[in-house]
């Protein structure tokens, strides 16, 4: 099998110089784009532009990747325009799907959304590259040829959360197993800086394979296969909700019961739970909880927190529920001494 290129999916040609091509159904199309694309772009990015309403360009439902912390970014389009434009596929109704660009369009979204804002509506051209998916030479199906090319032309520079990296694991996953079944020895992706590497297939185990494309460590991969494997859909869940480190979900799916892990996965919707806390939610034989010193300390430091630098007076009434819960909990754990 011939190697892949993933350039043949960046748009990416030698012709420069703001050149109107044609106009087809209200879409200009131009060489290095012009008005909402930044001037490093214009001066540095060499491909096709095509300029799409953003009412036809469409998110992409196999985009997995959470999208925070983008008032920055919408505030830096607002001032000087995209710094590079969209991915998109056009669709057979010619409507857009996006490709690359999730959180830079999520941005310009906010921006027509803001009433303070009078540049933006539904109808402003948005620069975008046009990807031809049969353009991808590689044995994959269309499916995996759409996520390998949201994977690999996803360069927005991005905070990734750990359901991000879970996510991305997966769909690497799934293009990694198409890939072997259909004979690909190897294929060429980017790194983080946008440089060619080839990543072999042949010979190589997944995790080997995983840890190049994601450019995570084999030990991080370990505690993502860990959770995928053994950990019970709340637990998943957890996680990909952003309430469970991987640490503390792959040390729950080791050592814990299925039961125990969903005890684990309800506490973590209202309470920060650590690996060092993971312990605490496994049972005894006879079916018991293990408390620790350590554990009373966590439990006690709302309370500590409220009482910080200041006197709370309670009055007759609070004062006696205050020491008979005291004397509760101190009965409680002199009855096991």
């Amino acid at each position: 099998m011939g190697k892949f290129n993933v350039k043949s999916i960046k748009g990416y040609e030698e012709n420069q110089g703001l050149q109107i091509q044609s106009e087809q159904n209200g879409e200009t199309k131009l060489k290095l784009g012009a008005g909402l694309l930044s001037d490093v772009s214009k001066s540095t990015i060499k491909m096709e532009v095509t300029h799409i309403e953003r009412e036809k360009i469409e998110k992409n439902p196999k985009n997995k990747y959470s999208i925070k912390g983008i008032e920055s970014l919408k505030e830096s389009i607002r001032v000087y325009g995209l710094s590079e434009p969209l991915e998109v596929k056009e669709l057979p109704d010619g409507r857009y799907m996006l490709l690359g660009g999730e959180r830079r369009i999520t941005a310009i979204d906010e921006l027509i959304e803001d009433e303070s804002v009078k540049d933006w509506n539904e109808y402003t051209l948005i620069p975008c590259v046009v990807k031809d998916l049969d353009d991808i030479n590689i044995e994959l199906s269309e499916e995996n040829k759409e996520k390998f090319a949201i994977l690999t032309t996803n360069k927005e520079s991005r905070k990734y959360t750990e359901a991000d990296k879970y996510y991305e694991i997966q769909a690497w996953k799934e293009i990694i197993g198409e890939l072997r079944k259909n004979g690909v020895d190897t294929f060429t992706t980017a790194d983080e800086d946008g440089e060619e590497k080839t990543v072999q297939i042949k010979g190589e185990k997944t995790r080997e394979i995983l840890a190049k494309t994601t450019g995570m460590s084999r030990g991080q991969i370990n505690k993502y296969e860990a959770v995928d494997k053994n950990a019970t859909e709340d637990i998943k869940n957890a996680l990909l909700n952003d309430r469970l480190s991987v640490a503390a979900a792959a040390k729950a799916s080791k050592e814990l019961t299925k039961e125990e892990q969903d005890n684990l996965a309800r506490a973590s919707a209202s309470e920060k739970i650590t690996e060092k806390d993971v312990t605490k939610f496994k049972k005894t034989e006879s079916g018991n909880k293990i408390l620790t010193l350590q554990d009373f300390r966590k439990d006690i430091k709302g309370i500590q927190a409220l009482l910080k630098d200041k006197e709370i007076k309670l009055d007759e009434s609070e004062l006696r529920s205050y020491y008979l819960y005291i004397n509760k909990i101190e009965k409680i754990l002199g009855s096991h001494t």
